[in-house]
């Protein structure tokens, strides 16, 4: 008696599967010094604005 179709072992030629799969993956996520650069602290805007503020009130005088 042969084994039903479900209880045969895997073929695991997959290998070039996985490797379309690795590319494909690497081109769509970022680089990790992209990565990196886009997690760092930004500096805060509000020095930048307070001198425009300075200086918007200085030209008003």
């Amino acid at each position: 008696m042969t084994r039903h179709i479900v209880d045969h072992p895997k073929d695991r030629g997959d290998g070039a599967r996985a490797r379309a799969y690795l590319r494909i993956e690497r081109r769509v996520t970022p680089d990790p010094a992209t990565r990196s650069l886009q997690r760092r602290a930004r500096k805060s805007e509000a020095p930048v604005l307070r001198e425009f503020l300075r200086i918007e009130r200085d030209s008003q005088s």
